[in-house]
């Protein structure tokens, strides 16, 4: 594990992500020889998928520089941490989107799950667990799923520090 994808899986106005994010990123800079890569899904901006072939076929060539900016990310990545809110009992609909824009770029890819909502995202886990498997991923079974006013604040913040951060040590360790 040498350059680390940390996804932020929410576009919404406060949301949880970013408090998380430095959570994840405080983590992964005590580790050596890890360098992180922020994939914001907010600021990347990736059109809805919309491109006439799937990205499975041979003649899918994606041409939205926002969707190539994305595969490369993706690409130059070692391992991803998705980190993945729970909307409405599943994935954002922008999580969504950016795994389907993409197909070889998952394969083999070790990834691991850091999962905060209400349920600390189980549900959202039950759809990255039918979904990333299929793109072939590496998906790594221990996730860290992050409770509101269990574990975190709604902003993100802990609420425990110890063992939020024992949480995410854990997760982490399984794409180390």
């Amino acid at each position: 594990m040498s350059n680390v994808l940390v996804v932020l899986s929410s576009a919404r106005k406060g949301r949880a992500a970013d408090n998380i994010y430095e959570l994840v990123k405080k983590d992964l800079e005590a580790r050596d020889g890890v360098t992180i890569a922020k994939g914001d899904l907010k600021e990347i901006n990736l059109p809805f998928f919309t491109h006439e072939h799937s990205p499975a076929s041979p003649d899918y060539v994606p041409t939205d520089p926002a969707v190539i900016a994305w595969g490369k990310l993706v690409s130059d990545a070692d391992a991803v941490v998705w980190l993945t809110p729970e909307y409405n009992h599943t994935v954002s609909a922008i999580q969504k989107n950016a795994i389907d824009s993409l197909k070889a770029e998952w394969e083999g890819k070790p990834t691991v799950i850091i999962g905060y909502g209400w349920s600390g995202a189980s549900l959202s886990l039950v759809t990255l667990n039918e979904v990333l498997p299929f793109l072939k991923t590496d998906l790594k079974p221990n996730p860290a799923l992050l409770s509101f006013m269990k574990d975190i604040n709604i902003d993100g913040t802990s609420l425990d520090e110890a063992s939020v951060a024992t949480k995410i040590k854990a997760a982490i360790d399984e794409i180390a």
